[in-house]
């Protein structure tokens, strides 16, 4: 069943996109196909999958092989300068051991939008990686998307530097709406009533992003625009507008490597999805109409 009208936005959280995966796999082993969605960070790696429709591969990058040393610990962080092993994460995962579908994914009805934080302006952009030429364009996107400042390096894409698209924008649902699209599915990976705090080390901020100003100040005000967009989103899901899937309570942090807990938090959505089926198709249909 393919969506029309309908957008999808997918919130980044690290490893918590493990219960974005669980909703993903029962939209693909249902046929639920939105024309349009918008990634950041995790959100856009699981929007991958789901725009070249690989069932079970989020699952597999979320809860089977995070225990893999090459994927995230101090070790990447000291001999690449990146926390989370980007060369494994992005290249030797897509090409050799775990091969996404780039055929497939380039040749979707689903367009696939990815945010990311240009670093020099603070200003997030919205690649579309499916129309690239270049693999290694394709690949660097979803790389910048989830490169988080302080554990990471900056991404270069014609001749600019960008990190994690959540920088900006969390939860781009404003960006879904400006592309046309006053209904949206909503997938957030914090429980309902999470409110974001300032960010605390801001001296950490200053001292080594110092040479990007409007990045550290967005770094710094990054709270106030998420809890504002939280407040944007409940305020459309009362309204109907919006359709939210969140975590009833979700302990983990972005880095964790709890396989089991992972696995867990994957069920636990996939559970979630199938318990509220009706009352999305319910919501779907009344679109159509």
């Amino acid at each position: 069943m393919q969506t029309q009208k309908c957008a999808l936005v997918l919130e980044g959280g690290g490893m918590r996109g493990a219960f974005t995966a669980g909703i993903i796999d029962y939209f693909l082993r249902n046929g639920i196909y939105f024309e349009h969605v918008i990634g950041v960070s995790a959100g856009a790696n699981n929007g991958a999958n789901y725009t070249s429709r690989q069932r079970l591969r989020n699952k597999k990058l979320f809860t089977e092989l995070v225990e893999d040393e090459r994927y995230m610990g101090v070790k990447n962080l000291i001999k690449e300068g990146n926390y989370f092993g980007m060369d494994f994460l992005f290249h030797q995962l897509p090409h050799e051991i775990l091969p996404f579908d780039y055929n497939s994914f380039r040749n979707s009805n689903t367009n696939l939008k990815v945010a990311a934080t240009e670093c020099e302006s603070g200003e997030v952009k919205f690649f579309s990686p499916q129309y690239f030429d270049q693999l290694s364009k394709v690949d660097k996107v979803f790389k910048a998307s989830s490169s988080l400042p302080l554990v990471s390096k900056p991404v270069e894409i014609d001749n600019k530097l960008y990190l994690d698209g959540g920088i900006r924008d969390s939860i781009p649902v404003k960006e879904a709406v400006n592309d046309g699209y006053q209904k949206v599915v909503v997938i957030l990976t914090r429980e309902k009533g999470y409110r974001k705090t300032p960010v605390k080390a801001k001296f950490l901020l200053d001292l080594f992003l110092h040479e990007y100003p409007n990045l550290v100040d967005d770094l710094k005000t990054r709270h106030e625009v998420y809890n504002e967009t939280l407040d944007y989103i409940l305020k459309k899901e009362k309204n109907n507008d919006f359709f939210v899937f969140r975590p009833k309570s979700i302990e983990i942090n972005r880095f964790s490597k709890d396989a089991e807990q992972l696995e867990d938090i994957y069920v636990s959505a996939s559970k979630m999805a199938e318990a509220r089926s009706e009352e999305l198709n319910k919501w779907l249909k009344e679109i159509k109409e």
